[in-house]
């Protein structure tokens, strides 16, 4: 009997949790483009979506995300060459964030832990990403 694979969503979930919980590997990301485009898309409608959900106006809610796009692609350059691995990387925890803090509208308690600990897992990344050699992947 063929176990059956999971599905792009699992995937995508389990990559999100893993980068939440720390133990996350950015390298195992898609070295592609279209992989980026489409991760860099759902990040910004997880944040306008996340903004806009908290009551904020919609001018705010596009200049915050626009500004978090920046900060992942920033983040994920290197001698002006872009590490896709990485931004995609970023951009799977950034929706995984998103998630997290709409649902802490309802949660009010949960707001501040989630924020912290997103916070945590974001430069825990960029520090596995500088200390790893994030510079050797684009060459």
């Amino acid at each position: 009997m063929r176990r059956k694979q999971p599905g792009l969503i699992m995937a995508l979930a389990h990559h999100c949790w893993r980068f939440l919980s720390l133990r996350g590997e950015w390298k195992l990301m898609p070295d592609s483009n279209g992989f980026v485009w489409i991760s860099m898309i759902a990040a910004s409608v997880g944040g306008m979506t996340e903004q806009l959900v908290r009551g904020r106006p919609l001018g705010l809610a596009i200049i915050s995300t626009l500004v978090w796009i920046g900060f992942i692609v920033t983040m994920s350059m290197k001698d002006r060459m872009l590490n896709r691995r990485l931004a995609a990387a970023l951009a799977l925890l950034s929706i995984a964030i998103q998630g997290l803090l709409i649902l802490s509208t309802w949660i009010p308690a949960c707001e501040w832990p989630i924020a912290i600990w997103s916070g945590i897992a974001v430069m825990h990344m960029l520090s596995q990403a500088n200390g790893d050699g994030a510079t050797g992947v684009m060459r």
